[in-house]
């Protein structure tokens, strides 16, 4: 074809790793994380993965990367179809993947932890410490490279996942929410060293949740949601309605109003939580007040207020990397706030740890449930009874810290027959589905004497009817004057559960968003998602939106 004279023609560069069709299918827990799923990654172009929690995002580039095999699909690297069993297979073609998180080998200096596993350079270290030096001040990453690993921060601890990479030669390069604990200037930083690498010719996939940075730098946008590719197109194509609705799934053309971004002032914020139904007691049950938390390796809060009123339900939304779980942990007395106060039913709770979070009446369920919730490889039993094996200690051998197993076996098996579970308690916990844990870690919970329960993701691995049974059960709850702190990903989840919704962002809370319960038809379904979901994710503004180059 004979361009026309005088328009210059654009070349579209071809794709250097293509994933066609790609599903993955856990059998473990039901899951079908990927349906036909298709993405391309450009040579010299930024390439944001975007879509709500639970999309795909990562379970996808994990395929990519050679973490794990599709369990249908073809991934093409230059044009060859390629077969990955591992990581290294990967990275022998090119493609690296950082996480959030880089782990990397303690005991060693910064330089010999990013050659470990390159076995002919261990003959020469001199060669190999200059090389690394070398690549170091070529990207100007200023690593302290005769330093110990430990020492490093977090953007430290990613600059030397990217330089072990780079000396392997990698040419496509996938960053897992890179930004989700750095500071602004980590940030700048950060983005800086994309551009040098774009320039130099390396492909990079950028997952994140923070829209307005990422669409300031990605050149192409694909939204993924739930394990489908909605769209694929050029970052500046793109504006913010139309990412929403691709990423959440609601209707372009339904009206709604936008909900400002903006932290609640410490000094009135009790007056903008009101009870929501007549009869609810006026003095708040859980009053959280310029709260802050600063923990290396986890988002910050920075200074939140929120009000939790007997009988109710509050429900926090949020994607998990915007500060969800240090909220959690740091009400429930897992994490040390820098700040503010937490008071349960009048008790002070900040810094107390978590003795003094049950003792005030408080229950917590994390979202990580074969983690900090139940013991997978022990028999169920010895995760039923957590809460309650103190009170098997009955008379004089009591004294003595003997436990009574009659009572033991007779409390396992009431939460058992609660959460309508069938089965053996003597089994081991990992026998069971997952949404069947969910089930017997929600009845736990519910069992206990508590004021205030602290669910985070109630709703994973349970199907319809069950989820119509925990909000039956959540409002049983509540009734006689108890309430809930709901985090959640699912938006659909906690509007059909709270009464008032807050949504955190970049460690801060949103205006409050109460929820009238005669209006969660299908329309206002969609308005509420709408502001939410905007509130969630935040506004693009018009300079951050540019055409690929």
């Amino acid at each position: 074809m004979v361009p026309t004279k005088g328009i210059p023609v654009q070349t579209v560069q071809p794709p250097g790793v293509q994933l066609q069709g790609i599903q993955k299918y856990f059998p473990a827990n039901g899951v079908h994380a990927l349906d036909n799923t298709d993405f391309d990654l450009r040579k010299a172009e930024i390439h944001a993965l975007l879509g709500e929690n639970g999309a795909g995002k990562s379970t996808l580039m994990h395929i990519m990367a050679g973490y794990m095999p599709p369990t249908a699909g073809r991934i093409l690297v230059d044009m060859q179809e390629r077969h990955f069993a591992s990581p290294a297979n990967a990275l022998a073609l090119g493609i690296g993947m950082v996480p959030q998180h880089p782990r990397l080998s303690p005991g060693f200096k910064v330089w010999e932890a990013c050659i470990l596993g390159t076995d002919p350079w261990f003959l020469h270290p001199r060669k190999a410490r200059n090389q690394v030096r070398s690549l170091s001040e070529r990207w100007g990453f200023e690593l302290p490279l005769e330093g110990d690993t430990g020492d490093l921060t977090v953007s430290q601890r990613q600059k030397t996942a990217v330089l072990a990479l780079l000396l392997r030669q990698a040419r496509y390069l996938i960053f897992d929410e890179p930004t989700a604990v750095l500071t602004p200037r980590e940030t700048e930083g950060l983005f800086a060293l994309f551009t040098l690498l774009k320039k130099e010719g390396t492909g990079l996939v950028l997952i994140s949740h923070k829209l307005e940075e990422t669409m300031a730098i990605a050149d192409r946008v694909t939204v993924l949601r739930k394990g489908k590719t909605q769209a694929s197109q050029s970052a500046g194509s793109l504006r913010n309605e139309t990412l929403q609705a691709l990423m959440f799934g609601i209707g372009r053309n339904k009206p709604h109003r936008p909900v400002k971004d903006r932290a609640l002032g410490a000094d009135s914020f009790l007056n903008r939580y009101v009870p929501p139904r007549k009869g609810i007691a006026a003095e708040p049950l859980l009053v959280v007040q310029g709260l802050s938390v600063e923990v290396p390796g986890r988002p910050f809060i920075r200074r939140i207020d929120a009000a939790l009123f007997p009988g109710t339900i509050l429900g926090i939304a949020g994607v998990r990397d915007s500060g969800l779980e240090t909220l959690e942990l740091a009400l429930s007395g897992f994490l040390r706030p820098s700040g503010g106060t937490i008071r349960l039913q009048g008790r002070e709770l900040a810094g107390k740890g978590i003795p003094a979070f049950r003792e005030a009446g408080g229950a917590y369920l994390g979202a990580d449930r074969t983690g900090s919730a139940l013991a997978p490889h022990l028999p169920l039993q010895d995760s039923i009874i957590i809460h309650a094996h103190r009170r098997s200690r009955r008379g004089v051998w009591g004294t003595w810290g003997i436990m009574e197993q009659g009572f033991l076996d007779s409390w396992a098996a009431r939460i058992m027959s609660e959460a309508q579970v069938a089965g053996s308690f003597k089994t081991r916990a990992d026998a069971f589905s997952g949404g069947m844990l969910q089930r017997i870690l929600l009845a736990r919970e519910l069992a206990e004497k508590t004021s205030l329960l602290i669910l985070a993701e109630p709703g994973w691995g349970l199907d319809r009817k069950n989820r119509e049974r925990l909000t039956a059960e959540l409002r049983r709850y509540v009734k006689p004057g108890r309430g809930v702190l709901l985090f959640s990903t699912d938006v659909e989840e906690l509007i059909t559960l709270s009464d008032t919704i807050l949504v955190l962002r970049n460690g801060e809370f949103s205006a409050p968003i109460t929820l009238d319960p005669r209006q969660k038809g299908s329309l206002s379904m969609d308005v509420y998602k709408t502001r939410i979901s905007q509130a969630m994710v935040g506004g693009i503004p018009e300079d951050s939106v540019h055409e690929a180059v």
